[in-house]
């Protein structure tokens, strides 16, 4: 046992003089030439930053991607519409023009354009459709909001042939399907802010 003993701590300062030795070693050797450095990888494109808000003329698909994604796509999924209703609007909206003015910065526009777009995808809607988007003072550096007293967002806006139907103003009085329904029959329909 004490044989043992004593080959194990022969062991271990053998380990511990090679290991200083070697660094020593190392120390004072002379450097060797290093390897010539890789060349860089060429710099990937940055990927464009998607603004903190759109303002002007804006594809749908803008607001499905990105930070606005995250908001537009499980407000669209989760919305519930009403099949009946969209039934009754899918004839009445083939000859309607309809302007969606939203801002991506609101609340309000946040929760009913999703909304709006599921009713119209239910309806067949798919042109005719003009998306803009404002800043917070309502305003895009066009001036495509001149002319349509745009004061608060969402603002729905049916139109045919050049005369405004009616428009759902921040948030409908029943629901959107309703609402829409009322305007595009003609029935009497005044939106949250109308006089």
């Amino acid at each position: 046992m004490k044989t043992y003993k004593t080959g194990l701590l022969a062991l271990a300062l053998g380990a511990l003089v090679s290991c200083k030795t070697s660094t020593t070693t190392t120390t004072s050797a002379s450097k060797a030439p290093e390897a010539p450095a890789a060349p860089e990888a060429p710099a990937k494109p940055a990927t464009p930053q998607q603004p903190e808000m759109l303002t002007g003329e804006t594809e749908r698909m803008e607001l499905q991607t990105g930070t606005f994604g995250s908001w537009f796509n499980p407000r669209y999924a989760e919305y519930d519409i009403d099949k009946d209703v969209v039934m009754q609007l899918k004839p009445l909206l083939e000859d309607v023009d309809v302007i969606i003015f939203m801002g991506t910065w609101c609340g309000d526009s946040k929760r009913e354009t999703p909304r709006f777009y599921k009713i119209l995808d239910a309806a067949g809607k798919t042109q005719d459709v003009e998306l803009i988007t404002v800043d917070r003072s309502k305003t895009t550096p066009e001036g495509l909001e001149e002319g349509k007293d745009i004061k608060r967002v969402p603002t729905l806006i049916f139109s045919k042939n050049g005369t405004e139907l009616g428009r759902i103003v921040e948030y409908p009085i029943e629901s959107l399907e309703k609402d829409m329904l009322k305007i595009l029959q003609g029935q009497p329909y005044k939106h949250a802010y109308a006089n």
